[in-house]
């Protein structure tokens, strides 16, 4: 590989950084569960009513009607059966340059700096029924081109909080961190850049939560057999924080030969006024046997723990630690990543971070271990 190819892997792998979709913190923070501010009860995407007046009248420094304009809060409702919301995230990123020695050769990966928009969504839902079913839409017009990221029908208002919806989704798996390069999102697969065609049903009863998924196991794509993928995610919840479990098998046998992925792990939150934690492990088991050959298995682990701390309203640091080892079986072939944030929701509808993240990698993968500094302004309906 070139140095400038190096430099442009890098660069793709740093761009996609902290493009925030859901903040589990400020759920856990509040006691609340996702269904509580996002149309999709998983979380992540449009917010619906309680959402939106959440992050106009809690999150910024200056909020509405607090000095003499007496501003009212803005909704998103079109009308009693139309309402949008959108996010656009606007990105300087600042890649340092490495160089390191691995078996006598010099390996460097060129830095470099560059303004990019890894995120522009808008989001649309038609109430059909009202209380009781809607059409749901999440567009992502950029920066790759127009695609649906979640397209779906969604019953709701079922009994024990239950719901159900159908169409492409984000299935349902993990504490589902804003972060999509953080490792438990990357090496699982569940993250908002992967979706997939299928159904989902949960329920809410009372402090506990469960949610189960049957989708294609294609990221999206028909299937070409008949087995299929299934994701469940279940927990309870109290003020003090959330405890609960992720399971997914995916089954992607042909005539070929056999193919079987398996993800599992634990997440739990806990909240101490100001200060909050948040951690997930998970197993990844892969099982192959192609026609005729020989059964192979490998183990992939990844964790995550970070710590939120609010300073003032509007203004909070996080820090996040993450650790991936692709193969169990394989000594020292581990990364590590730790991001440092400061963020503050100046006024409504926008937030600014600044993020440092540091990174450690095997030496020979020289493109995993340059740390970058990313400005993102985030607005948000």
């Amino acid at each position: 590989m070139t140095d400038g190819s190096l430099a442009r892997a890098a660069l793709s792998l740093t761009l996609l950084a902290l493009t925030a979709n859901a903040e589990p913190h400020l759920a856990v923070r509040e006691g609340f569960l996702c269904s509580q501010c996002h149309v999709n009860r998983a979380g992540g995407g449009k917010r619906n009513a309680f959402g939106a007046n959440y992050s106009q009248t809690a999150l910024p420094l200056w909020r509405p009607g607090s000095d003499t304009t007496r501003l009212g809060v803005v909704s998103p409702n079109l009308g009693e059966y139309v309402s949008v919301g959108a996010d656009v995230r606007v990105q300087h990123v600042t890649v340092e340059t490495v160089r390191t020695q691995f078996e006598g050769e010099w390996l460097v990966a060129p830095g470099g700096n560059t303004l990019r928009v890894p995120q522009a969504n808008l989001y649309g839902e038609l109430t059909v029924v009202k209380d009781h079913l809607a059409l749901y839409l999440d567009e992502k017009l950029g920066p790759e081109g127009a695609s649906a990221r979640e397209a779906m029908i969604l019953l709701y208002g079922l009994p024990y909080g239950g719901y159900a919806k159908a169409g492409r989704i984000l299935l349902p798996y993990g504490l589902r961190l804003a972060d999509d390069e953080a490792f438990v999102r990357q090496a699982t697969g569940f993250n908002f850049g992967n979706q997939d065609l299928g159904v989902e049903v949960g329920a809410e009863p009372g402090p506990a939560f469960i949610t189960a998924a049957l989708s294609n196991g294609t990221l999206g794509g028909t299937d070409d057999n008949e087995r299929k993928q299934l994701t469940a995610s279940a927990g309870v919840k109290a003020r003090w924080g959330r405890v609960g479990a992720s399971y997914s098998w995916n089954d992607g046998t042909t005539p070929a030969g056999l193919s079987v992925r398996q993800v599992g792990g634990g997440f739990a939150a806990a909240n101490f006024g100001r200060l909050t934690l948040l951690s997930e492990v998970d197993l990844i088991v892969d099982t192959a046997r192609p026609k005729g050959g020989e059964r192979t298995q490998s183990f992939e682990l990844a964790a995550h723990a970070e710590a939120d701390l609010l300073i003032t309203r509007g203004v909070g640091v996080r820090a996040a630690f993450g650790y991936h080892d692709a193969n169990l079986k394989v000594a020292q072939d581990h990364r590590t990543r730790l991001a440092l944030t400061v963020e503050v929701f100046p006024i409504p509808f926008l937030r600014v971070t600044a993020t440092y993240v540091m990174r450690d990698d095997i030496p020979q993968r020289v493109q995993g271990r340059g740390d970058f500094f990313v400005v993102q302004l985030h607005g948000f309906l």
